[in-house]
């Protein structure tokens, strides 16, 4: 008894099994040169000296030297910072990028994690203390001359497709800052506690007595603050006859 089928024959079921082991061929290549490309990327960018980020990137008027490789390197910053980076290597077969950071300087020393997807970019654990010098690298700064430090605990700031969220506390000491016009400013010590509310990141910044003035970040990216007569009454020249709010899309 033929457990053949009389309505196909032999020579056209052998070239259906012929193009199914071509096809089969063709994907196992495709994947294995799927892999090849990845390890590539990876050998390439672990190879890449960091200074061809100056290339690749624009790179801040800050930033005096770029050292090692993108792999594992340094930035040399104004007024002796540096910032150090190390890339975890695992996290890129998972289409991710997880960098070890540390920033430090003469008064600053700060560590923590950024991660950076195709959907996402999250800093966590960001852990330390940052100096008052740090302001100086800042462009355009309304504020000069400043003595306060700030300790840093944040547990995440994080953009998600179209959400934002943040937690963690920030403080700073009790000092003097100087304005644009070189008067001198006392600042209280204050506290900015980072939440999440839906889709939008928040920050609440308060002295001892109050809030004085809080930053909001929303998913359709704008920036809303909304400063206090309290926080108002620390610029000289700002309205302190009532809450002042400023929005505007970035």
């Amino acid at each position: 008894m033929s457990l053949s089928n009389p309505s196909i024959p032999g020579d056209a079921i052998s070239v259906r099994k012929s193009w199914k082991g071509r096809l089969w061929r063709a994907f196992l290549l495709f994947l294995v040169a799927c892999f090849a490309f990845l390890v590539f990327g990876v050998a390439l960018l672990v190879t890449m000296p960091a200074s061809a980020l100056q290339i690749l990137i624009p790179v801040p008027a800050q930033v005096t030297g770029i050292y090692g490789g993108v792999w594992n390197g340094r930035a040399m910053l104004s007024d002796g910072y540096s910032v150090e980076w190390r890339l975890r290597a695992r996290s890129l077969f998972l289409v991710r990028g997880v960098v070890d950071w540390n920033l430090k300087g003469r008064d600053t020393q700060l560590i923590g994690i950024a991660t950076a997807t195709p959907w996402s970019v999250t800093g966590n654990d960001i852990v330390g203390r940052a100096g008052p010098g740090l302001l100086a690298l800042m462009p355009d700064s309304a504020l000069s001359d400043c003595t306060p430090g700030a300790v840093l605990d944040v547990q995440e700031v994080a953009w998600r497709e179209g959400r934002f969220s943040a937690s963690g506390v920030i403080s700073t000491d009790e000092g003097t800052c100087k304005d644009l016009l070189g008067r001198t400013i006392g600042l209280p010590s204050m506290t900015l506690d980072l939440s999440t509310q839906g889709a939008d990141a928040r920050g609440d910044l308060r002295d001892r007595d109050g809030r004085l003035a809080q930053v909001t970040v929303t998913g359709d990216m704008r920036l809303i603050l909304r400063v206090e007569p309290e926080g108002a009454a620390l610029v000289p020249g700002l309205p302190t006859s009532g809450p002042m709010v400023i929005e505007y899309p970035f």
